[in-house]
Order: structure tokens, then sequence, then C-alpha cells
């Protein structure tokens, strides 16, 4: 009997580091369980699972959340870390208010921030999410008019490398295809990215060197003399959805952009497809883009010029404005004259916009094999 309480101490003590051997054994366990269920599971288990594994760059998955109503044409889902942090976004909208509303938020910057690559209709955002627009004549309950065009948006925050927006790219054509599917859009799905293809965000060149080129409007048309031996970014892809031309005056040591490049001059954009009422581009004056629901028509005021056209039975915009100075408030005051600009000055800045669209929208119409193309009545 004097031995048991000692045998007895130490069996207990055994049990007890039994106990939490095997409660550490089950939490090691149960993570690596939780991750590669969530990873197999999220968005309806449609993540393809090697673009995943490279987009979340090794954190840990921590919880998911998927919805889909197919009369309204909404799909979300989002995979999270387990800092809560989001490691994939997908959100689709149909036309109306809600696509509207995430069109004219993005349309009030400088997209595209890159031109997706094979005719993608999309692009990507200065946020790295990607936006794709594909046609869904059968899943939209309700078009509105001619606009079939669904939404969708990707965002993988984690995606920085090359490596990773490749598969972040391959990740959002995948899901698209998944809700063009899940919504019974009809047609053929997006075409699959090549190996190593990533969003493009532009080439710089020469404004001599941009002739023949997508952006050859600024090389062949009167500019500011600020301009003359600028450079231009061409960001415009073969049926994009939206592409872009900017002129930049030359660079130099007193240049107010951290990258060292001049001061963005002129802006020309490519928009198809309806994009709401109130898109207002940074640069193109208080009036929005007259792009919204119902017919599209020219329009020209001394900050910006609009022009029109069809490319395979759908609106497409050209628009023409002034570049968007973001220098210091202190820096833009001292450059503005005092007197307002008059009337001569208003009716130039008119006729060279009305010269900027005109050349740009005719390159794009050929280009593009478009028809019907409406321009700006001359000032």
């Amino acid at each position: 009997m004097g031995d048991w309480a000692p045998r007895r101490r130490k069996w207990l003590w055994s049990v007890a580091c039994t106990g939490l051997v095997l409660v550490i054994v089950g939490f090691s366990v149960r993570a690596p369980v939780k991750d590669w269920w969530l990873a197999r599971e999220a968005c309806g288990g449609a993540l393809p699972g090697g673009d995943l594994k490279t987009v979340r760059t090794d954190v840990r998955l921590g919880s998911e959340r998927e919805s889909f109503d197919a009369d309204l044409g909404e799909y979300h889902c989002v995979l999270k870390s387990d800092a809560d942090k989001v490691v994939v976004a997908v959100d689709s909208y149909p036309p109306g208010a809600a696509r509207d509303d995430e069109l004219r938020f993005v349309g009030v910057y400088y997209p595209p921030h890159a031109v997706l690559p094979g005719g993608l209709p999309g692009f990507e955002d200065q946020h790295s999410r990607v936006f794709l627009m594909p046609e869904c004549p059968n899943g939209v309950k309700a078009p509105l008019g001619e606009d079939h065009r669904l939404l969708v948006t990707t965002w993988t925050y984690f995606a920085e490398t090359r490596e990773e927006k490749a598969a972040m790219l391959r990740l959002a054509v995948r899901m698209t295809n998944t809700v063009t599917a899940k919504l019974g859009c009809g047609g053929r799905p997006l075409p699959a990215p090549k190996d190593g293809a990533v969003p493009d965000t532009g080439r710089f060149v020469s404004r001599a060197d941009a002739k023949g080129t997508a952006c050859d409007a600024l090389a062949t048309t009167r500019v500011p003399a600020e301009g003359r031996d600028g450079e231009v970014r061409i960001a415009i892809a073969e049926g994009g959805i939206v592409g872009r031309c900017t002129l930049y005056a030359p660079k130099g040591d007193d240049s107010y952009r951290g990258d060292g490049r001049g001061r963005p001059l002129v802006e020309l954009t490519r928009w198809r497809g309806d994009w709401g009422t109130n898109v207002r581009e940074m640069g193109s004056g208080p009036d929005p883009l007259p792009m919204g629901a119902g017919p599209w028509k020219p329009a020209l005021t001394q900050d910006r010029a609009w022009a029109v056209a069809r490319c395979d039975g759908e609106k497409v915009g050209f628009a023409a404005h002034w570049g968007y100075d973001s220098r210091p408030r202190e820096e833009r005051e001292q450059d503005k004259k005092d007197e307002p600009p008059t009337e001569a000055e208003q009716h130039e800045q008119r006729v060279l916009l009305r010269e900027y669209v005109a050349a740009f929208a005719k390159d794009q119409v050929r280009r593009e094999h478009c028809s019907g193309l409406e321009l700006p009545a001359s000032p």
C-alpha cells in the first residue's frame, strides 16, 4: 500500500503528458487538414489548385464563403487567410446599377493599369484586380437594351511576381468561365492565357516611334509644344475593353513624377460596351463621358471630345482629353494664368481635341474593322 501513492502520481502524470501530446498532435494535424479542405472546397471547388498555391504565397487558409443567385445573375466567393486577409475574391455583376457602380468607380481612375493578352475582354486595375466582361446573352434575365456583358472581377491579394501574376490571370479566366457556365450564358468560354502570359502595363516609346502603332494619332497630329519631343505610353490591345494612349512631356530632373517621367499632356482612350451614366475620367472636365444606356452620340467641349462607332455589332466609344496634372496644388497654381481662357483659346482647345479623337477613332476603326463612325461636329 505504501507504494500506491507514488505509482498513482506517476500514472496521472503519464496520462496528462499523453493527453497534452495528443492535443498538440491534434492541432498540428487539424490546421493542415483545414487548409487542404478550404483550398479544395473554396468557390465551389473551381479554384485551380496549382494556380491557387502560387497566388497564396504559402499563407495559411482560414475561411471561405460562397453565394450564387441565378435569378439576379450574381456570384460571389471569397477565400481568406487565417489572418483574415483576402487570398482570392471573385464577384460577378450583370448589367444594371451594381455593375455600373463598379465600372464608374474604376472609370474615374486610369484604366487600364494593364491590358490583357490574347484578346481577353478586360483589363487589370491599379489594385491588381482583374476585370473581365464576357458576353452573356442567355444568362442575363433582364438585359439593358443591347447590353449583355457580365462583369466578373477577380482579386488575388498576394500576387506580385510575374509567376504569381500569370497564375492570377489564369485563375481569373477559369473563374469567369465557371460563372458564365453557372448562369448558362452560352457561347464559347474565354480562352486560357498562354503559358507565362501576364497583364501588360504598356510600353513607353518616343513620340516619333509611336507612328504606325495603335497610338499613331499622337505621332501624326498637332500636339502642344511641350510634347513634341515627348514620349507615348501605349496601353491598348486588339479587342480589349479599355485601351489608352498617353502623351507625356519629355523626362527631366524637374519631373513631378517619382519615376522621372514628364507631365501627361493628352489622353486618348477606347471604351467597349455600356459603362453606366456617370464615368468621369481624370482630366476630361466636369461632364461625364456620354457612354451610358441609350444611344451614344458624339460630343465636344473644351475639355474632351467623344466619337462613337460599332465593332462586331457593339457600341465603342473613343475619348480625347487633356492629361491629368497630379502635381502638388501649389505647383499647379503657379502655372495657371490669372485670367480664364479666352473664347479664342477655348475654340482652339476644341479644335485640337477634335483632331485627336478623329485621328484616333479613324485608325482604331480601320484596325478593328468597325463601322458607323460618328465624329463630333467641327467647332
